[in-house]
């Protein structure tokens, strides 16, 4: 099975029928003649010069030499290319490597997406000759006259993509001239059937008596139809300046967090870096979560009013049908479950447990799929947000931010340390090793040392001096240590007379420095005063301009709020008269029809001529109808009472034969009892 991974969905795992579709790809658009094996057997120049092909046809600037460019050159210019037509790729070391050396589970998977969404990268390699960022180095990026061009190159690039935009968007609409003719062919038809209707029917209009006022009717629907579309116009210039101030509102709160953080000079890369990335997450939840949600309700109610327009109206009597079509679709559904689970046997009920269990986990595993799939999403995103801003902290740092290829030289540099590091473990653990056995060698020479003692003691004891060799140690100890006393005492006051000359040398060169320093300091002090007072003024000022501005939005808030109101009341008010205009149109349409049927120029249906025919013939249906059930009623009323005497008649007789037949059994039972019983003396 192939895997899928990244926000394009590319394939990581490809198998026989995508390296098929890899091979006739390339043979169809460039003219190789690869086979499945052939192909397969290809080594890594080979594969390197098929990729530096494909990315020639694609950009005919593309020039790259496999055989004589070293491969860091190689590999940058395919990674960098790659970035640029969004391949989702890891872009590591260990991928670099993959690519150089032509491993199949990289390189197959790099041919299916470029062959695969050839036209869709082809579109991509040319808009990127005018739209990849100009790159300039740290040392020339405080030059005014380099940001100036560097200004002009974004807005000639913001331009271009207009330019282009608005020439797609030229030929999605642009139609065939052929087209164009016959569809003017086919309105100028229409227009002549519809000047015929118009005539026709004025022929017959003008004749009515009620014509006035169904003209009054259509002159207020009319009028009705250009209020609804000059409220619909306010309605969009209000939303319109309800976005303009919201925008505003932003961009001055922006403004404000901006100058809130250049305030503070203390703040590091990583900082401004973590609130970069916290900005970014806080907008997309605001964008992702709040706004697409609203936005999804509001276009779901939309289209649910649009399709209740732009159904017909349902009567009463579809409503009672669908009702009872829902009554009996419901019982057949109960049906069939309680014969199921009749039939159903032990076995079965094992396998729908099972069943249901293995439908829940493949839920499981979609929703795991689809959240994975966000996360990376998410992820990306990320990353290309936090590119970006690492480009905007390398602007505003200026030439001491690290660019990538000096983040790489570091990671060298890195490199080379880690593997000093590891050299001077290897030599400290031989200098342990070392340490081990000299240590040995003192714990042996100590313990000769000890066995000398002994004999030195013993020796001692013979010639009598008991406690020689101590003493003697001891007078020496004791002369080499005033020795040493006498050395610190001369090199002590001969280290403090020289330090005491040292710091008043430094303090009588210094003395200028300090009185120059305590002078800067008084004006610095007199500068901080007076920009102090400025920023109380500042602050001021921009208290009462927020003021200004909250006390500005919550009168436009509440603005906002009542032409709300207005437009929901006319759009009901809309809504009651569109209906209303429909019914009257419907009734216009009866008695148009009627005045039709009674001029006998349409007819209702094969068995009527017109409503009233139909109506005056369910009218007599009715009468007869109810002639019969009054009869009837008669003869019900008639036949009551000796009906009701003979049902009496009736279960009295039924009594009477129920009490004739258990006697006549009781009177059997006896009988049989006397005939089988035998002659037997009873003492009681």
């Amino acid at each position: 099975m192939a895997s899928y991974s990244g926000e394009q969905q590319v394939k990581t795992v490809i198998n026989t029928d995508d390296i098929k579709e890899i091979v006739a790809i390339l043979n169809n658009k460039f003219n190789e003649n690869y086979s499945l094996v052939s192909f397969d057997e290809q080594n890594q120049f080979e594969f390197l010069e098929l990729l530096n092909k494909i990315f020639t046809h694609l950009d005919s600037r593309w020039t790259i030499d496999v055989k004589v460019d070293n491969q860091e050159t190689i590999i940058y210019k395919i990674t960098e290319y790659l970035r640029i037509l969004n391949y989702p790729g890891q872009f590591d070391d260990k991928w670099s490597q993959s690519v150089l050396i032509a491993d199949k589970k990289v390189v197959y998977p790099i041919f299916y997406y470029l062959l695969t969404r050839y036209p869709e990268l082809e579109k991509r390699a040319y808009l990127a000759k005018y739209l990849v960022p100009v790159f300039v180095p740290d040392e020339f990026q405080m030059d005014n006259d380099i940001k100036t061009c560097v200004d002009q190159i974004k807005d000639l690039q913001a331009q271009f993509q207009v330019h282009h935009q608005s020439l797609e968007q030229v030929q999605s609409q642009s139609m065939n001239p052929e087209e164009l003719k016959k569809d003017i062919t086919q309105f100028e038809q229409e227009r002549e059937q519809l000047l015929n209707k118009i005539s026709n029917f004025k022929s017959k209009v003008l004749t009515k008596p009620n014509f006035n006022e169904l003209l009054d009717v259509t002159n207020m629907l009319r009028k009705e139809q250009e209020e609804e579309a000059r409220l619909q116009d306010k309605l969009r210039q209000q939303r319109m300046q309800l976005d303009q101030t919201d925008q505003m509102l932003l961009q001055a709160q922006q403004r404000l967090i901006d100058a809130q953080k250049s305030l503070a000079p203390d703040n590091s890369p990583e900082q401004m870096l973590m609130a970069l990335r916290n900005e970014v997450k806080r907008n997309r939840e605001i964008s992702k979560d709040r706004l697409g949600f609203d936005l999804k309700e509001r276009r779901k109610k939309l289209e649910q009013i649009e399709r209740l327009l732009a159904e017909p109206p349902i009567t009463l009597n579809e409503l009672n049908n669908l009702e009872n079509t829902l009554m009996a679709l419901r019982r057949a559904v109960n049906q069939m479950e309680d014969k199921l689970k009749r039939e159903a046997k032990p076995e079965d009920d094992k396998l729908t447990i099972y069943k249901q269990q293995a439908q829940l986990v493949a839920k499981k595993k979609e929703r795991a799929v689809e959240d994975i799939k966000k996360v990376e999403e998410e992820q990306q995103l990320i990353e290309k947000e936090v590119f970006k801003k690492e480009d905007q902290i390398a602007k505003e740092r200026g030439p001491n931010y690290k660019t990538k290829g000096e983040f790489k030289e570091y990671a060298n540099q890195l490199k080379d340390k880690k593997f000093q590091y590891q050299k001077l473990k290897d030599e400290l653990k031989a200098l342990q090793a070392e340490r081990a056995t000299l240590e040995r060698t003192e714990q042996i020479l100590r313990k000769q040392k000890n066995e000398l003692l002994k004999q030195q003691q013993e020796l001692e004891k013979t010639h009598g001096i008991v406690g020689y060799s101590k003493k003697k140690e001891g007078l020496e100890k004791l002369s080499e240590e005033n020795q040493q006393i006498n050395l610190q005492k001369g090199q002590t006051l001969e280290e403090i007379s020289k330090i005491v000359n040292e710091i008043q040398a430094q303090i009588q060169l210094k003395r200028p420095l300090i009185q120059e320093q305590l002078a800067e300091i008084k004006t610095v002090r007199q500068q901080y005063s007076d920009l102090e007072q400025d920023h109380k003024k500042k602050k001021q000022e921009f208290d009462r301009i927020m003021l200004g501005v909250e006390s500005d939005q919550s009168s436009l808030v509440n603005e906002v709020k009542k032409l709300r109101d207005e437009v929901y009341a006319l759009d009901r008010k809309i809504r009651l008269n569109k209906f209303n205009s429909e019914i009257l149109e419907i009734k216009i349409q009866r008695l148009n029809d009627e005045v039709e049927y009674g001029k006998g120029g349409k007819q209702l249906s094969s068995q009527f001529k017109s409503n009233a025919e139909m109506l005056q013939q369910r009218i007599l249906k009715l009468e007869e109808n109810i002639k019969n059930l009054k009869q009837q009623r008669e003869l019900v009323k008639e036949n009551y009472e000796p009906s009701l005497r003979q049902m009496n008649y009736f279960s009295d007789l039924k009594k009477i034969l129920n009490v004739k037949f258990q006697q006549l059994s009781n009177e059997q039972g006896q009988k049989q009892q006397m005939k089988a019983g035998a002659n037997r003396l009873v003492i009681g």
